[in-house]
Protein backbone atom coordinates (compact mmCIF):
# COMPACT_ATOMS: atom_id res chain seq x y z
CA UNK A 1 0.00 0.00 0.00
CA UNK A 2 1.38 3.53 -1.01
CA UNK A 3 0.29 6.80 0.27
CA UNK A 4 0.76 9.98 -2.34
CA UNK A 5 2.47 12.48 -0.04
CA UNK A 6 1.94 15.03 -3.22
CA UNK A 7 -1.61 14.61 -2.14
CA UNK A 8 -1.12 14.79 1.78
CA UNK A 9 -2.31 17.92 3.16
CA UNK A 10 -0.93 20.12 5.90
CA UNK A 11 1.70 17.76 6.07
CA UNK A 12 3.94 20.33 7.60
CA UNK A 13 2.08 20.31 10.74
CA UNK A 14 4.03 16.62 11.54
CA UNK A 15 3.08 17.89 15.81
CA UNK A 16 0.24 18.20 17.71
CA UNK A 17 -1.27 21.21 17.72
CA UNK A 18 -2.96 22.03 21.16
CA UNK A 19 -5.08 25.54 21.80
CA UNK A 20 -6.97 25.56 25.33
CA UNK A 21 -10.43 26.47 25.74
CA UNK A 22 -10.82 28.23 29.22
CA UNK A 23 -14.05 27.58 30.84
CA UNK A 24 -15.90 30.50 32.57
CA UNK A 25 -15.70 30.80 36.28
CA UNK A 26 -14.58 27.48 37.11
CA UNK A 27 -12.73 26.38 39.94
CA UNK A 28 -9.22 26.75 39.88
CA UNK A 29 -8.26 23.63 42.19
CA UNK A 30 -10.37 21.11 39.54
CA UNK A 31 -9.06 20.60 36.87
CA UNK A 32 -8.57 18.44 33.92
CA UNK A 33 -7.62 18.51 30.25
CA UNK A 34 -9.17 16.83 27.62
CA UNK A 35 -7.89 16.42 24.17
CA UNK A 36 -10.07 15.72 20.85
CA UNK A 37 -8.53 14.12 17.24
CA UNK A 38 -9.00 17.18 15.56
CA UNK A 39 -10.38 20.85 15.01
CA UNK A 40 -13.64 21.53 16.93
CA UNK A 41 -16.78 20.02 14.91
CA UNK A 42 -20.30 19.77 15.62
CA UNK A 43 -19.71 15.77 16.50
CA UNK A 44 -17.73 16.45 19.60
CA UNK A 45 -21.31 18.37 20.85
CA UNK A 46 -21.01 15.97 24.01
CA UNK A 47 -18.09 17.78 24.94
CA UNK A 48 -18.40 21.49 23.57
CA UNK A 49 -21.38 21.61 24.51
CA UNK A 50 -21.35 20.75 28.15
CA UNK A 51 -18.46 23.22 28.27
CA UNK A 52 -20.49 25.77 26.79
CA UNK A 53 -23.68 24.96 28.25
CA UNK A 54 -21.88 25.31 31.80
CA UNK A 55 -22.18 22.00 32.79
CA UNK A 56 -18.77 21.36 34.06
CA UNK A 57 -18.60 24.71 35.79
CA UNK A 58 -21.84 23.68 37.57
CA UNK A 59 -20.12 20.22 38.69
CA UNK A 60 -16.99 23.17 40.37
CA UNK A 61 -15.15 21.38 37.59
CA UNK A 62 -12.08 23.06 35.23
CA UNK A 63 -11.80 21.68 31.69
CA UNK A 64 -9.32 22.39 29.25
CA UNK A 65 -10.10 21.31 25.61
CA UNK A 66 -7.34 20.77 23.12
CA UNK A 67 -7.35 20.42 19.53
CA UNK A 68 -5.36 18.07 18.19
CA UNK A 69 -4.74 16.24 15.05
CA UNK A 70 -5.68 12.64 14.57
CA UNK A 71 -6.39 9.91 16.82
CA UNK A 72 -2.58 8.95 17.71
CA UNK A 73 -1.29 12.11 18.42
CA UNK A 74 -4.20 12.64 20.78
CA UNK A 75 -3.34 9.52 22.28
CA UNK A 76 0.35 10.67 22.53
CA UNK A 77 -0.52 13.58 24.62
CA UNK A 78 -2.67 11.32 27.05
CA UNK A 79 0.62 8.69 26.87
CA UNK A 80 2.88 11.80 27.35
CA UNK A 81 1.15 12.78 30.47
CA UNK A 82 -0.31 15.94 28.77
CA UNK A 83 -3.98 15.19 29.08
CA UNK A 84 -6.03 12.82 31.06
CA UNK A 85 -8.63 12.24 28.67
CA UNK A 86 -8.40 11.63 24.66
CA UNK A 87 -11.41 11.15 22.85
CA UNK A 88 -10.54 8.91 19.84
CA UNK A 89 -11.82 6.11 17.56
CA UNK A 90 -12.51 3.13 19.73
CA UNK A 91 -10.77 1.31 17.14
CA UNK A 92 -7.45 3.12 17.53
CA UNK A 93 -8.19 2.80 21.28
CA UNK A 94 -8.48 -1.22 20.11
CA UNK A 95 -5.27 -0.98 18.64
CA UNK A 96 -3.07 1.30 20.35
CA UNK A 97 -4.17 -0.98 23.55
CA UNK A 98 -1.73 -4.31 22.32
CA UNK A 99 1.01 -2.35 21.69
CA UNK A 100 3.58 -1.54 24.73
CA UNK A 101 3.36 1.56 25.54
CA UNK A 102 -0.72 1.60 25.30
CA UNK A 103 -1.37 -1.36 27.66
CA UNK A 104 -2.29 1.28 30.55
CA UNK A 105 -5.01 2.20 28.59
CA UNK A 106 -9.04 2.04 29.39
CA UNK A 107 -12.10 3.14 27.28
CA UNK A 108 -14.74 4.99 30.31
CA UNK A 109 -17.10 5.82 27.63
CA UNK A 110 -18.88 5.36 24.31
CA UNK A 111 -19.64 8.56 23.03
CA UNK A 112 -20.81 7.48 19.54
CA UNK A 113 -22.45 3.75 19.57
CA UNK A 114 -21.73 3.32 16.13
CA UNK A 115 -19.41 4.41 13.04
CA UNK A 116 -19.94 8.34 12.46
CA UNK A 117 -17.81 7.12 9.31
CA UNK A 118 -19.37 7.10 6.01
CA UNK A 119 -17.72 6.00 2.07
CA UNK A 120 -18.75 8.79 -0.43
CA UNK A 121 -18.55 8.14 -4.29
CA UNK A 122 -20.07 9.71 -7.50
CA UNK A 123 -23.58 7.94 -8.99
CA UNK A 124 -22.96 7.62 -11.80
CA UNK A 125 -19.60 5.53 -10.59
CA UNK A 126 -20.49 4.04 -7.28
CA UNK A 127 -18.23 2.45 -4.67
CA UNK A 128 -20.91 0.73 -3.00
CA UNK A 129 -18.81 -2.33 -1.00
CA UNK A 130 -15.36 -3.15 -0.10
CA UNK A 131 -15.55 -5.49 -3.02
CA UNK A 132 -15.49 -2.08 -4.86
CA UNK A 133 -12.48 -0.74 -3.50
CA UNK A 134 -10.36 -3.28 -5.44
CA UNK A 135 -7.65 -1.49 -7.39
CA UNK A 136 -8.83 1.34 -6.67
CA UNK A 137 -7.67 4.95 -4.89
CA UNK A 138 -9.70 5.81 -1.65
CA UNK A 139 -9.53 8.88 0.18
CA UNK A 140 -8.35 8.51 3.69
CA UNK A 141 -8.12 11.36 6.86
CA UNK A 142 -4.72 10.38 8.01
CA UNK A 143 -1.86 7.86 7.81
CA UNK A 144 -2.82 4.88 10.30
CA UNK A 145 -5.70 6.72 11.71
CA UNK A 146 -9.27 5.76 12.35
CA UNK A 147 -10.48 6.19 8.40
CA UNK A 148 -7.22 3.56 7.42
CA UNK A 149 -7.99 0.81 10.26
CA UNK A 150 -11.77 1.22 9.21
CA UNK A 151 -10.62 0.93 5.71
CA UNK A 152 -8.56 -1.97 6.55
CA UNK A 153 -11.00 -3.59 9.21
CA UNK A 154 -13.72 -3.86 5.78
CA UNK A 155 -11.54 -4.81 3.04
CA UNK A 156 -10.09 -7.55 5.74
CA UNK A 157 -13.76 -8.49 6.37
CA UNK A 158 -14.96 -9.05 2.76
CA UNK A 159 -11.21 -10.81 1.62
CA UNK A 160 -10.29 -7.80 -0.76
CA UNK A 161 -6.60 -7.86 -1.01
CA UNK A 162 -5.40 -4.57 1.12
CA UNK A 163 -1.98 -4.60 -0.57
CA UNK A 164 -4.01 -3.18 -3.89
CA UNK A 165 -5.66 -0.39 -2.75
CA UNK A 166 -4.12 2.52 -2.80
CA UNK A 167 -4.83 5.37 -0.13
CA UNK A 168 -4.13 9.32 -0.15
CA UNK A 169 -4.83 11.74 2.05
CA UNK A 170 -8.23 13.71 1.72
CA UNK A 171 -9.52 16.52 3.66
CA UNK A 172 -12.69 15.83 5.91
CA UNK A 173 -14.47 18.17 3.53
CA UNK A 174 -17.57 18.29 0.38
CA UNK A 175 -14.57 19.30 -1.52
CA UNK A 176 -13.00 15.45 -1.85
CA UNK A 177 -16.17 15.01 -4.80
CA UNK A 178 -14.23 17.54 -7.31
CA UNK A 179 -11.38 14.63 -6.74
CA UNK A 180 -13.70 11.96 -7.42
CA UNK A 181 -14.60 14.28 -10.43
CA UNK A 182 -11.00 14.59 -11.14
CA UNK A 183 -10.12 11.46 -11.56
CA UNK A 184 -7.42 11.64 -8.71
CA UNK A 185 -9.41 9.28 -5.88
CA UNK A 186 -12.83 6.80 -6.32
CA UNK A 187 -14.16 7.53 -3.70
CA UNK A 188 -13.12 9.13 0.47
CA UNK A 189 -13.93 8.44 3.86
CA UNK A 190 -15.87 11.30 5.62
CA UNK A 191 -18.11 12.09 8.94
CA UNK A 192 -21.52 12.47 9.55
CA UNK A 193 -21.35 16.05 8.92
CA UNK A 194 -20.19 16.29 6.13
CA UNK A 195 -22.57 13.60 4.55
CA UNK A 196 -25.58 15.39 6.42
CA UNK A 197 -24.07 18.46 4.13
CA UNK A 198 -23.36 16.40 1.09
CA UNK A 199 -27.18 15.42 1.52
CA UNK A 200 -28.19 19.15 1.77
CA UNK A 201 -26.79 19.92 -0.84
CA UNK A 202 -28.63 17.17 -3.55
CA UNK A 203 -24.84 16.39 -4.54
CA UNK A 204 -25.20 13.47 -6.84
CA UNK A 205 -23.13 11.00 -5.03
CA UNK A 206 -23.46 7.56 -2.98
CA UNK A 207 -23.06 7.17 0.60
CA UNK A 208 -22.88 4.56 2.99
CA UNK A 209 -21.77 3.64 6.66
CA UNK A 210 -19.05 1.89 7.41
CA UNK A 211 -21.03 0.32 10.46
CA UNK A 212 -23.09 -1.66 7.45
CA UNK A 213 -19.48 -3.81 6.45
CA UNK A 214 -17.66 -3.67 10.22
CA UNK A 215 -19.82 -3.24 13.40
CA UNK A 216 -17.37 -1.10 15.72
CA UNK A 217 -18.33 1.42 18.26
CA UNK A 218 -17.69 5.00 16.98
CA UNK A 219 -15.78 6.91 19.47
CA UNK A 220 -14.88 6.94 23.02
CA UNK A 221 -13.35 8.49 25.81
CA UNK A 222 -9.79 6.48 26.85
CA UNK A 223 -6.98 7.36 29.77
CA UNK A 224 -4.49 5.80 31.59
CA UNK A 225 -5.71 3.62 33.85
CA UNK A 226 -3.04 5.09 36.58
CA UNK A 227 -4.57 8.64 35.74
CA UNK A 228 -8.13 7.75 35.89
CA UNK A 229 -7.47 5.88 39.00
CA UNK A 230 -5.91 9.16 40.54
CA UNK A 231 -8.75 12.05 38.84
CA UNK A 232 -11.61 9.38 40.04
CA UNK A 233 -13.19 12.32 41.47
CA UNK A 234 -13.04 14.66 38.42
CA UNK A 235 -13.68 12.01 35.98
CA UNK A 236 -17.14 11.02 37.46
CA UNK A 237 -17.66 14.55 37.53
CA UNK A 238 -16.34 15.07 33.89
CA UNK A 239 -19.09 12.27 32.94
CA UNK A 240 -21.94 13.51 35.21
CA UNK A 241 -21.48 16.87 33.52
CA UNK A 242 -21.74 15.07 29.70
CA UNK A 243 -24.61 12.78 30.79
CA UNK A 244 -26.32 16.13 31.67
CA UNK A 245 -25.37 18.01 29.08
CA UNK A 246 -26.73 15.17 26.50
CA UNK A 247 -30.21 14.57 28.39
CA UNK A 248 -30.78 17.80 28.04
CA UNK A 249 -30.89 17.63 24.97
CA UNK A 250 -32.13 14.64 23.81
CA UNK A 251 -35.01 15.75 26.28
CA UNK A 252 -35.55 19.40 24.38
CA UNK A 253 -34.66 21.34 27.46
CA UNK A 254 -32.10 23.04 25.72
CA UNK A 255 -33.25 23.47 21.97
CA UNK A 256 -30.79 22.90 19.38
CA UNK A 257 -30.51 25.93 18.21
CA UNK A 258 -30.02 27.23 22.08
CA UNK A 259 -27.15 24.58 21.94
CA UNK A 260 -25.65 26.24 18.86
CA UNK A 261 -26.08 29.61 20.44
CA UNK A 262 -23.38 29.24 22.87
CA UNK A 263 -21.01 26.93 21.11
CA UNK A 264 -20.55 29.55 18.43
CA UNK A 265 -17.43 30.43 20.94
CA UNK A 266 -15.72 27.50 19.60
CA UNK A 267 -16.04 29.33 15.32
CA UNK A 268 -17.04 26.27 13.84
CA UNK A 269 -17.07 26.59 10.05
CA UNK A 270 -19.86 24.01 9.90
CA UNK A 271 -21.69 25.58 12.13
CA UNK A 272 -22.40 29.06 10.21
CA UNK A 273 -25.47 27.67 8.46
CA UNK A 274 -27.90 27.02 10.99
CA UNK A 275 -30.49 24.98 9.45
CA UNK A 276 -27.40 22.61 8.46
CA UNK A 277 -25.54 22.51 11.98
CA UNK A 278 -29.08 21.82 13.20
CA UNK A 279 -29.25 18.93 10.90
CA UNK A 280 -25.49 17.65 11.82
CA UNK A 281 -26.58 18.08 15.86
CA UNK A 282 -29.61 15.68 14.93
CA UNK A 283 -27.19 13.06 13.31
CA UNK A 284 -24.77 13.11 16.27
CA UNK A 285 -27.65 13.05 18.68
CA UNK A 286 -28.65 9.64 16.68
CA UNK A 287 -25.58 8.16 16.76
CA UNK A 288 -25.34 8.69 20.75
CA UNK A 289 -28.89 6.63 21.14
CA UNK A 290 -27.73 4.26 18.57
CA UNK A 291 -28.25 1.38 21.13
CA UNK A 292 -30.94 3.26 23.07
CA UNK A 293 -30.70 5.99 26.04
CA UNK A 294 -29.75 3.17 28.63
CA UNK A 295 -26.67 2.85 26.89
CA UNK A 296 -26.09 6.95 26.61
CA UNK A 297 -22.09 6.64 26.64
CA UNK A 298 -21.82 3.30 27.99
CA UNK A 299 -19.43 0.97 26.39
CA UNK A 300 -21.44 -2.07 24.74
CA UNK A 301 -19.57 -5.16 25.50
CA UNK A 302 -21.09 -6.73 21.50
CA UNK A 303 -19.70 -3.56 20.00
CA UNK A 304 -16.28 -3.98 21.52
CA UNK A 305 -16.25 -7.80 20.87
CA UNK A 306 -17.35 -7.14 16.93
CA UNK A 307 -14.82 -4.47 16.93
CA UNK A 308 -12.18 -6.49 18.78
CA UNK A 309 -12.53 -9.90 16.85
CA UNK A 310 -12.54 -7.77 12.99
CA UNK A 311 -9.30 -6.04 14.36
CA UNK A 312 -7.47 -9.27 15.68
CA UNK A 313 -8.83 -11.48 12.19
CA UNK A 314 -7.10 -8.68 9.94
CA UNK A 315 -3.60 -8.19 12.42
CA UNK A 316 -4.62 -4.61 13.77
CA UNK A 317 -5.21 -6.05 17.06
CA UNK A 318 -3.61 -8.32 19.51
CA UNK A 319 -4.93 -11.72 19.82
CA UNK A 320 -3.89 -11.95 23.16
CA UNK A 321 -6.89 -9.52 24.80
CA UNK A 322 -9.72 -9.66 26.29
CA UNK A 323 -12.50 -7.83 24.54
CA UNK A 324 -13.52 -6.57 28.33
CA UNK A 325 -9.95 -5.44 29.72
CA UNK A 326 -10.39 -2.63 26.63
CA UNK A 327 -13.20 -0.42 28.57
CA UNK A 328 -15.14 0.15 32.08
CA UNK A 329 -18.57 0.74 32.47
CA UNK A 330 -17.60 1.82 36.17
CA UNK A 331 -17.48 6.10 35.90
CA UNK A 332 -21.06 5.67 33.51
CA UNK A 333 -22.51 3.47 36.42
CA UNK A 334 -21.46 6.03 39.51
CA UNK A 335 -22.91 8.83 37.26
Amino acid sequence: MTVQRRNMLAAAAAGMVLVSVKPLGAREQDALAIVLPNQFILAFIDVLFAQAGGYFEREGLQVAIEEGRGSSMALQQVLGGNAAIARIGAVDHIRASGQPAGRDLVAFGTVQQTSPWFVVSLQDKPVRTPEDMANRTIGIQSVGGTTETLLDIMLAARRVDRTGVQRVIVNNSPAGVELIRQGRIDAYFVTSSIAVALRRTDQPVHLWNTDAVAQTPGFCYSGKREVLARQEPLIRLYVRAVRAALHDLIDGKVAIADALKAMERFDMAEARNQDTAAAICRDNIGFLLADGRENLLRNVPRRWQSAYDLMVACGLAAPNLEAESLYTNRFVDAS
